[in-house]
């Protein structure tokens, strides 16, 4: 797939084992319901789309067969078509040299080795995702290619052609048999020009807005040698189009995942459909019947609640499970169903070779009935709440390429699992389940086909006697027959236990193009800068809580490293120095880096602004110093940069906010000065996350942070600003926002103006990293799901004035914590704070407020934290109900006009004791303790007591005499009791008899 070369590229950036996988080397799932079930047709069916693709994960990276050289009019139909589209800018380069004349190297482009012709075009992704205008292809631009085959235009969200220049035109291109237009918007006014594309048998229009409801349809019939139809999630389609296709005979292939389909669908409605070899029907709200009417299927693709509905679960009764005589590849998602559900399968289709249970809440054990299965060749029970132990029979699946079992609670030693004698084995993924695996892997190491494992969040990566060995002198271990290109190991819990050195095996691989490993604690391991020696694909390295150890330095022998995308080493603990200057000349395409809690130090090298690709720079919590480089802001592609809980200091360049950057976290340093002026007009920046929290800034918060449309994240707590906040912060865009411990001052009405002046909310991205915030009194650290549903305002410990804004009442209603504490504001307490109604911690304490407390804030029926401490208020408490009942005399002390009366609960009772809240006997309600009085008063008399004592001795000689007296018989008695009853260690004794 050719994709974004240029723009701000939103790739997450913890892409790691899940993603991979999922990605080229797991099961079809997601490949699935976007091209459909073409590729499992023909030689070696199912085999490329359900096994695993050999090459790079990024097409991109992947090497044309092809020729060097370009026929003119090709080179000029490329260079037209890179000036037709707004996301091809790099499009025609490599490596930052432009390879115009080279047509056959050009990303997503293949040509016909013989006569050096363009045969295929991936032109993925060729309009920016992030706009929303709509967006008109010139198909014309494809006309030079004379030999085209295969042209894909998926994801390139294309509503539909210009006029007289539709697909209609590419009929004269006699060999276009392939045509991908997935993820666009076209609607059936683009199915008329496909119509004359006669040679097509491949067409792939999953999620477009095609619709039964309006004509067009119809001229799919005009295609006479189509073979591959995709038109899932075209949600409009309905049950009516069962009737249109049943026309088109020469079909091998139907994806109609996610079409609108209900009720009970026969199947014999299809039944002209002969040739049919694969279908999917996932995603619909149907029960299926008559399905042994597809008496040539090898491909089903269906949800588990299509079968189980037509005869409760019991499958046995249902006989197209016999009849399906040919089936080879079953995918069942999405349902629950029976424990006995596999066993079943087992029984009853034998000559299954491909099962796929994806999300079927099994909730058994795997039985011993699909150990018939002794052609499989891919079995994938991912996520289908499986537990218990692998059976031994598994071993008698000789031919078995693909196992997943990720996402369940099997259990038991891998080492000593069926899984070792499946020598065909290419992947195994078994993360997510509570196994044991051998750091070392030396049970697969006879599996010469293995290519990918998978050993993530599993219960334990153990040490093994090999590691043992080794470290006691015996002969090392023969290297490994496998290659590796997807390894994955990590424990689900730190013990703090090491499990051995780094594993030898890796040592002897050449392929791999992600590592993952974490939580496995390794005796001294320095960084492996080999693996990137030995490994020239790596795009994904990561390491992390290894207990990796020594200087983060680069070798100086080594080559540059062209490919690796990914670097994270995190949470090490002992890696220490400085970062290398020269880490991107070394690593040119390293787009995410996370280097965080560590030991380096010294300064940030300027030469890391040379990453061009860099994305995600996260060094935070290490030893860092001195002043942060101004032209890592400058760096165009970094989206986050975290740097926070370092020893950073020095001042922010000016404009140290780029356009592109959407997060930047700098708390916890030692920086200083102002915050500059920006120089630029922000409201079409990027930025949704700002913390400069805990540092040393002063000056005024300027007015232009208010302009980012997008900010989302605002925490300046913790510094020393100075002044009154003159910027109207736009409300219905800030999920959080502390300036708490300042020394701001002026009044709050200034910072709440309208909200009708921002600007909405666009692409809101969920913070890549924790956030702390003060909620209910305590400090917490919000990340994730609890940070998205977060809302809260901290104006607290600053000097602000005036009354509290009316407009908090009524623009925050989904705020969660407000706290205006530590301040000068005056007046009452507004009554709208009532329409908060999802707030949980409202503290108001130490201000000058007077006033009321508003009855009406009883409503508020999630508060669980309340405070009006110390104001001037009068009147009487609000009622003990609700929420309030939980509400001591804590939340409204310090304020003497105040009358509260409060029962006792019952666990402050205690017998012969009074609680300090309750009534006198007369029945006057008690007022409150002053502790602040007590503990004066308390040390007065006790102060004035001694002082009675001393003049009262000095003042008559007898009574000093029997005081000392007495006080010398004490000490003595006191000596002897010690000396006599305490145990006394010889080596004492005998130096008291010598002396």
């Amino acid at each position: 797939m050719l994709g974004r070369q240029s723009g701000k590229r939103k790739r997450s950036e913890k892409s790691q084992m899940e993603e991979a996988i999922g990605g080229e080397l797991g099961t079809e799932k997601e490949r699935r319901s976007r091209r459909g079930l073409d590729s499992g047709i023909g030689a070696g069916r199912m085999r490329s789309e359900q096994g695993i693709l050999v090459g790079s994960r990024e097409k991109g990276f992947q090497e044309r067969k092809g020729c060097d050289g370009c026929l003119d009019n090709e080179r000029a139909g490329l260079l037209h078509i890179k000036a037709s589209f707004g996301n091809l800018d790099s499009w025609g380069t490599k490596a930052g040299r432009a390879i115009e004349d080279e047509c056959c190297n050009w990303v997503g482009v293949s040509c016909n080795p013989a006569t050096g012709r363009i045969t295929d075009l991936d032109l993925d992704d060729i309009t920016s995702p992030d706009g929303h205008d709509e967006f008109y292809l010139n198909a014309s631009v494809f006309l030079p290619f004379k030999e085209l085959r295969s042209l894909s235009l998926e994801y390139g969200y294309l509503t539909g052609c210009m006029e007289n220049e539709g697909f209609e035109k590419l009929s004269t291109l006699a060999h276009l048999v392939r045509l991908d237009l997935n993820h666009n918007r076209f609607n059936n006014d683009i199915l008329s020009p496909l119509s004359t594309l006669v040679s097509l048998k491949h067409l792939e229009l999953y999620e477009n807005e095609l619709s039964t409801n309006v004509a067009g349809l119809e001229e799919l019939l005009k295609l006479p040698n189509l073979e591959h139809l995709n038109l899932g999630r075209n949600k409009r389609l309905g049950n009516s189009i069962l009737s249109l296709l049943s026309s088109i005979s020469s079909l091998k292939s139907l994806t109609l995942s996610a079409v609108g389909l209900n009720g009970t669908i026969s199947i014999y409605g299809l039944g002209a459909l002969i040739n049919l070899e694969a279908i999917d029907l996932t995603g619909n709200d149907i029960v299926l019947k008559d399905l042994d009417a597809f008496t040539n299927l090898r491909t089903l693709t269906i949800d588990a609640s299509s079968l189980t509905e037509l005869q409760g679960s019991d499958l046995h009764s249902q006989g197209w499970l016999v009849k399906l005589e040919k089936l080879e590849n079953l995918t069942i998602s999405d349902s629950i169903a029976q424990g006995n559900f596999l066993e079943t399968i087992g029984t009853m289709m034998t000559n299954l070779k491909s099962l796929i249970i994806d999300g079927l809440s099994l909730n058994s054990t795997l039985p011993q009935g699909l150990c018939n299965l002794k052609d499989m060749e891919v079995l994938d029970l991912s996520s289908s709440n499986l537990r218990g132990e692998l059976p031994w029979c598994l071993s008698n699946f000789t031919s078995l390429r693909v196992f997943d079992i990720s996402g369940n609670r099997v259990s038991g030693d891998i080492a000593q699992s069926p899984l070792t004698t499946l020598f065909s084995l290419e992947k195994i993924d078994v993360s997510g389940n509570d196994f044991r695996i051998p750091l070392s892997l030396s049970p697969f190491f006879n599996h010469s086909h293995l290519q990918f494992f998978g050993g993530y969040d599993i219960q334990e990566i153990y040490g093994d006697h090999h590691i043992k060995q080794q470290q006691h002198g015996a002969p090392p271990l023969l290297p490994p027959l496998f290659q590796l290109e997807v390894l994955g190991l990590s424990s689900r819990y730190d013990d703090g236990e090491y499990v051995g050195s780094f594993p030898n095996f890796l040592y002897h691989q050449r392929n791999l193009e992600h590592v993952f490993i974490s939580n496995t604690r390794m005796k001294g391991v320095g960084f492996p800068w080999w693996l990137l020696d030995n490994n020239t694909n790596l795009v994904e390295l990561s390491l992390v809580n290894c207990s990796l150890s020594g200087p983060f330095e680069l070798p100086i022998n080594l080559h540059p490293h062209g490919r690796l995308q990914v670097l994270d080493i995190s949470s090490n603990n002992y890696i220490h120095g400085p970062i290398p200057p020269h880490l991107c000349a070394f690593l040119p395409m390293l787009g995410l880096l996370y280097i965080s809690d560590n030991q380096l130090s010294d300064i940030i090298p300027e030469e890391l602004s040379n990453c061009s690709f860099l994305e995600v720079l996260d060094a935070s919590n290490n030893r860092l110093s001195g002043e942060i480089p101004g032209r890592v802001f400058d760096m165009p592609e970094l989206s986050l940069l975290d740097l926070s809980r370092n020893n950073i200091t020095g001042s922010l360049p000016l404009g140290f906010i780029s356009p592109w950057i959407s997060e930047v976290y700098l708390s916890r340093n030692r920086l200083r000065g102002t915050l500059s002026s920006h120089g630029a007009e922000p409201g079409n920046y990027m930025l949704e996350v700002l913390d400069l929290s805990h540092n040393n800034f002063e000056g005024a918060i300027p007015k232009w942070i208010a302009g980012f449309r997008q900010l989302t994240y605002l925490l300046l707590n913790n510094n020393r600003f100075t002044g009154e906040v003159m910027m109207a912060f736009c409300l219905e865009q800030l999920r959080l926002i502390d300036v708490s411990h300042n020394h701001l001052s002026g009044h709050l009405a200034s910072a709440f103006t309208s909200k009708t002046s921002c600007g909405d909310r666009m692409n809101y991205i969920s913070p890549s990293r924790s956030l702390e915030f003060v909620s209910k009194t305590h400090l917490y650290t919000y990340n994730g799901v609890p940070l998205d549903l977060m809302c809260g305002m901290d104006f607290s410990s600053n000097s602000f004035a005036g009354e509290i804004p009316l407009q908090i009442g009524s623009d925050l209603i989904e705020i969660k914590v407000l706290n205006l504490s530590y301040n000068k504001l005056t007046g009452s307490i507004p009554s709208t704070l009532s329409n908060l109604q999802q707030i949980e911690s409202l503290d108001l304490s130490n201000n000058n407020l007077s006033g009321v407390i508003p009855p009406q804030l009883t409503e508020l029926s999630y508060l669980a934290s309340f405070s009006v401490a110390y104001n001037n208020l009068s009147g009487n408490c609000p009622k003990q109900t609700a929420q309030f009942i939980t509400f001591d005399e804590s939340s409204y002390r310090g304020n003497p006009f105040l009358c509260c009366t409060f029962p006792i609960r019952p666990e402050e009772q205690l017998p012969g004791r009074r609680g300090s809240y309750d009534k006198d006997d007369d029945g006057d309600g008690g007022g409150f303790v002053d502790m602040e009085t007590f503990y004066i008063t308390s040390g007065v008399t006790y102060v004035m007591i001694l002082l009675i004592i001393a003049s009262v001795l000095y003042i008559n000689p007898n009574w000093r005499r029997v005081w000392f007296y007495y006080v010398g018989v004490t000490i003595t008695s006191c000596h002897h009791f010690t000396a006599n009853n305490l145990p006394v260690s010889t080596e004492y004794k005998m130096w008291k008899f010598r002396a």
